[in-house]
């Protein structure tokens, strides 16, 4: 698995999590995951483009 696909996967990860803590009314969860799947889409995006992603 290369790691484009590997960050694909976790930011489904990161899209199911945020739905089932919306389910649960964990609004603090649903904020710090929404946070890192801003942050692994912006790295997705960084590397189709050649560059490194935000650290």
């Amino acid at each position: 698995m290369t790691r484009e696909e590997e960050l694909k996967e976790l930011a489904s990860s990161l899209q199911v999590a945020i739905a089932k803590a919306r389910q649960l009314n964990l609004p603090t969860s649903v904020y710090i995951l929404s946070l890192a799947l801003v942050e692994v889409s912006q790295t997705i995006e960084a590397e189709l483009r050649g560059r490194p992603g935000p650290e």
